[in-house]
């Protein structure tokens, strides 16, 4: 029996509203290397960093944890493909050194599609498929011309593989899985994933359905959008809109069938969603309330009354507060200042001046605070104008 973790969206050095989660990740990763003992390989499947230029601080941490791992599990495979927020080039630096250690990182999609990583463990012979993430341009149709689409890149990329998955168990593969980096549609997303835009980018994953297993990523819900296919979700909640997904790796076992089931992740400091008044906040005793103390967190205030500062006010208390709302007093805000508004037009239109009488008072205003400053009759007129204009958007009363 072959086993293997699989992982995705790692998205190292992610600042989450203006809060380095290095700390979050490197906690997160020394989880994931205490487990790596009883498996043969490890599957990650795309977005290692957040950014394609990564900070020096996530690039020491990954490379420490693949160090850390490879001193720990000499014998461990490691297969990691670039995401979209990757620079395959520069993740698959000195690669040619890290394979001689077990270490296959793809960047190179023709590489990737005719030279799959065999392992030979628990019995089992797998052929492990590392397609890139498949950026416009990367592959070409039967006719030379390039793709686009992140549907026909994958439907193409699919024809590759049916050949390249067939020669394999030629050669004596008892099983093939392929590593893709990509939005499946039907695929639960949310707020932390920079998907694309238009239907014209999601993909159909039955392309794939040959593969004993398809290890996604790019979403970051855990789910399993068809039967040979899981997204493993980042192991971390990067918005507050996962802040009650059960993050986690995936364990895979492969024999005579396949069987997935979900490993925990803890996290340092979990994301929650609280909403209550300022004064609750503040002052109130509540065991959700110690709990929060030392999570990230996204408070709510109710009421229609706006509270200022309210964010370093709380802080005091939630020292890991990242974002304050208060929705309810904001648009109550905003329709009094149109109840307002409209009273205003309503006045002038009543004066008989059609919002004569108020331009006047305000160009008599302006008048009065230039006095003594010469060739200001220019500048005047031009803020009359521009006082009378706002003066007519005013919405007037409704008959």
């Amino acid at each position: 029996m072959l086993r293997f973790l699989h992982t995705s969206d790692l998205h190292l050095g992610k600042v989450f509203h203006n809060y380095s989660l290095l700390e979050d990740q490197r906690f997160m990763l020394n989880q994931l290397a205490e487990l790596l003992g009883a498996y043969h390989a490890l599957v990650i499947s795309g977005d290692i960093f957040d950014r394609s230029i990564p900070s020096s601080g996530a690039a020491e941490l990954f490379s420490s944890f693949l160090g850390g791992i490879k001193s720990r599990y000499p014998e461990l495979v490691i297969l990691i493909i670039p995401g979209n927020h990757d620079a395959p080039l520069r993740l698959a630096y000195g690669r040619e050194l890290f394979e001689k250690l077990g270490i296959h990182i793809a960047c190179d999609i023709a590489e990737a599609i005719d030279s799959p990583v065999m392992i030979r463990a628990g019995g089992i012979c797998c052929a492990c498929f590392l397609l890139p993430f498949l950026f416009q341009g990367s592959l070409l149709s039967e006719d030379g011309v390039l793709l686009k689409t992140q549907q026909e890149l994958a439907a193409r990329a699919s024809e590759k593989l049916q050949a390249a998955r067939q020669k394999a168990f030629a050669g004596g593969a008892d099983a093939a899985i392929l590593l893709l980096h990509l939005f499946c549609r039907s695929g639960k997303k949310s707020e932390s994933e920079r998907t694309f835009l238009s239907q014209a980018e999601e993909v159909d994953i039955r392309l794939f359905s040959a593969f004993d297993y398809v290890a996604l990523g790019h979403l970051h819900r855990a789910q399993q959008p068809s039967p040979n296919a899981w997204y493993s979700g980042s192991p971390l909640s990067y918005s507050f809109d996962e802040a009650e997904d059960k993050k986690c790796f995936l364990s895979v076992e492969i024999d005579a069938s396949v069987r997935v089931s979900p490993v925990p992740v803890v996290p340092l400091r979990p994301l929650k969603k609280l909403s209550g008044s300022f004064s609750f906040f503040l002052k109130g005793r509540d065991s959700v309330l110690d709990k929060a103390a030392s999570a990230y967190l996204e408070i709510t205030l109710e009421g229609k009354e706006l509270t200022e500062n309210a964010k370093p006010l709380l802080q005091h208390r939630f020292p890991y507060l990242l974002l304050v709302k208060q929705d309810e007093a904001r648009e109550a805000m905003i329709d009094e200042n149109l109840r307002i508004g409209t009273g205003l037009r309503a006045s002038v239109q009543n004066s008989g001046g059609e919002n004569e009488t108020l331009t006047a008072d305000f160009s008599s205003f302006l008048g009065e605070i230039y006095a003594e400053s010469a060739g200001v009759n220019a500048e005047i007129a031009a803020k009359t104008n521009d006082f009378r204009t706002i003066l007519d958007k005013l919405p007037g009363e409704e008959e």
